[in-house]
């Protein structure tokens, strides 16, 4: 009877199993289905991203600025190796560091993730072993020098855009992330998948600027030698193409100081007098003066509830032309107090003032201009000197468009064109008017009266032998604080080249310089430095046929279209871009007022300088330049010293 009892527990027992191994299935199969299979996936199959090559960005010309390179990065795991000393041996001529590769053949190793990324053509030996295994990445290469750097921006190792263009149109850039599946073994090799599972990567969208790469390098060489020159504390030159709006260069230096993006676009100043012809075209399209009106300048000094305002070259009485010539203070006040308040306001708010440009940079400054109601009895005046009021060096190129092009002010932009991968084109950049400021007549007449600055006034340093250049000086106090500090000046100088028909707007600012404070004397000699070169380069975004129909002929004082010298012909309504490229144009040489004879002049002896230096010294005497090498500049052809004819080409030959 026990033998019984005990045969059918055991019996029991094994119902028990069956009921509850069933059940367990049932699970396992029906109720848990999903997440078995899920892990099964998991076990036999890997997948990795597949990142998409960012959107290159290009220079206005085609210029690479930024371009994606595909990289892999690498892991070993060592106890898979089945050579580990052609493993090393590998990992050595890879460029690998010792200590890794060490680590990378350890077998007490599990797994190592070497650092770096690397061509997957240099990787091919290593990364056909087995135990190697890789990991594609995008890495973003830069091709030019640091001029355009800030501009465009960077993207970290991990593909993240940290600044500049690349952040502000990484959305543009980036694409979309592919995807691959890959089957495993119980080894845990893998193989292709049998299932065609693969999402292969979108490439970001092409993007191509409207800065001129050529343009941009001879700003910064400019800028970088006028403030060793002026001992300026850093400084900004932007040139604006006025017919379309395009940025051409935004060149940025602050000396001791890392500088992020562009302070051209996010640093404001308070401009001085390169407000006044804003004004005078103001006044004269709303016919409230006329170039043959005068004012009483008090013969340098005039007291305004309370204040006294000095002219640095005393005169007893000018007309308009001559308070923009000879820069007055009195005189632009006295004009200005023909505009009551509203109006004075509306003029600089007209002209963009106190308001974004609307170009796609991170962080671009609005400046400061306050409302009326918020103005002390010394603002209209202040205002009209130049004070009270900051602007980027952006903003104040672009109102200066509009003097250029007949009174329109046009939108700036930074983004010429966008294409897809395909090559269908997104976007292309068009001309667009925000508002008419002044009249075509008014623009006209006040750029008139810019010639006579740089003919006969305080700008005289930027004269040019054969083309007309128009332009402003501005010399500002500068503040720090909230308060002016004696002794530190923003100097600057607003030139429209030619004068006749403008194909660049060139501001140069320089912050607190030394040597002199002047906008004549500190900035304007390099405007003509920028002109100069951008004349000898070969591609400079300049109209050649249009620029030659502008060359003041030798001896006669008047232009090849038969224009006098210093004239400006009145300009059209229409915003058109100039036509391309046609015919070079001979170097201008140095001049002031009416230009002198071509007489030949020594070259100058840059042996030793380095090549930046060397071509610099060189487009500054008034040559071209042609590159031989890189490196240390060792010798000239013609040798330094020979008399040859400005413009001349002049082969800069390197030490090896």
């Amino acid at each position: 009877m026990l033998r019984q009892s005990r045969i059918a527990l055991v019996h029991l027992s094994l119902v028990v199993f069956a009921v509850a191994l069933v059940a367990r299935a049932a699970q396992v199969q029906l109720v848990q289905t999903r997440q078995w299979t899920a892990r099964a996936q998991r076990q036999h199959f890997a997948s990795s991203d597949i990142p998409a090559p960012r959107g290159t960005i290009d220079d206005v010309r085609g210029v690479p600025l930024a371009v994606s390179r595909e990289m892999v990065r690498l892991s070993v795991a060592p106890r898979e190796l089945r050579d580990r000393r052609a493993a090393a041996r590998a990992l050595a001529r890879l460029g690998v560091a010792r200590d890794w590769a060490a680590r990378a053949t350890d077998p007490r190793r599990a797994w190592v993730d070497l650092p770096g990324s690397f061509l997957p053509g240099d990787a091919a030996t290593l990364t056909a072993m087995r135990g190697v295994y890789t990991r594609p990445v995008v890495q973003r290469v830069y091709p030019t020098r640091d001029a355009t750097r800030r501009i465009v921006g960077w993207v970290n190792d991990d593909g993240r855009a940290m600044g500049g263009l690349e952040l502000a149109l990484d959305s543009v850039l980036r694409g979309r992330d592919g995807r691959a599946v890959e089957a495993r073994d119980s080894r845990g090799r893998r193989f292709a998948s049998p299932a065609d599972s693969d999402v292969e990567p979108v490439p970001g969208d092409a993007i191509t600027l409207t800065i001129n790469q050529e343009l941009q390098e001879i700003s910064q060489r400019a800028l970088d030698a006028a403030i060793t020159r002026t001992g300026a504390d850093g400084g900004d030159i932007v040139i604006l193409d006025p017919q379309d709006g395009e940025i051409r260069a935004l060149a940025s230096v602050r000396k001791g100081k890392r500088v992020f993006g562009s302070p051209a676009l996010t640093e404001p100043f308070e401009p001085g007098s390169t407000l006044k012809p804003l004004f005078a075209a103001r006044l004269l399209s709303l016919g409230l003066a006329t170039p043959h009106d005068t004012v009483d300048t008090e013969n340098g000094a005039y007291t305004l509830n309370g204040r006294t305002i000095h002219d640095l070259e005393p005169e007893p009485r000018l007309a308009l032309p001559d308070v923009i010539r000879l820069s007055s203070n009195i005189g632009i006040v006295k004009f200005v107090s023909r505009l009551t308040p509203v109006q004075e306001f509306e003029t600089l708010r007209d002209y963009g003032f106190g308001m974004p440009t609307g170009v796609p940079f991170p962080a671009e400054a609005a400046g400061v201009l306050r409302p009326p109601k918020d103005w002390s009895k010394q603002s209209p005046a202040s205002l009209a000197m130049g004070y009270e009021i900051a602007v980027t060096p952006l903003q104040l190129a672009a109102a200066y468009g509009a003097i250029a092009n007949g009174g329109a002010l046009l939108e700036p932009a930074i983004v010429k064109q966008i294409r897809a991968p395909d090559g269908h084109v997104v976007y292309e950049h068009e001309p667009r008017v925000v508002r008419r400021v002044v009249s075509p007549a008014a623009a006209a007449e006040v750029r008139k009266m810019m010639v006579g600055v740089v003919q006969g006034g305080t700008g005289k340093e930027a004269a040019l032998a054969r083309f007309a250049m128009a332009g402003k000086s501005g010399t500002a106090r500068a503040g720090r604080g909230g308060r002016y500090v004696g002794g530190d000046y923003t100097a600057s100088f607003v030139a429209l080249f030619p004068a006749g028909a403008p194909q660049y707007v060139v501001l140069v600012k320089l912050d607190d310089p030394r040597t002199t404070v002047f906008g004549g004397t500190a900035a304007a000699p390099v405007s003509k430095i920028v002109v100069e070169a951008a004349i000898a380069a070969r591609d400079a975004a300049l109209d050649r046929r249009a620029l030659a129909a502008s060359e003041v002929l030798s001896g006669t004082g008047r232009d090849s279209a038969g224009a006098a010298n210093g004239e400006v012909a009145d300009s059209v309504e229409s915003v058109a871009p100039p036509a391309p490229p046609a015919v070079t144009v001979a170097l201008p040489i140095q001049g002031r007022g009416a230009p002198p004879a071509a007489t030949p002049r020594p070259v100058p002896d840059v042996r030793g300088l380095a090549l930046r230096a060397a071509v610099l010294a060189l487009h500054a005497a008034g040559f071209r330049v042609q590159l031989a090498g890189l490196g240390t500049a060792a010798s000239t052809v013609p040798a330094a010293g020979a008399l040859v004819r400005p413009g001349t080409l002049v082969r800069l030959v390197s030490a090896p």
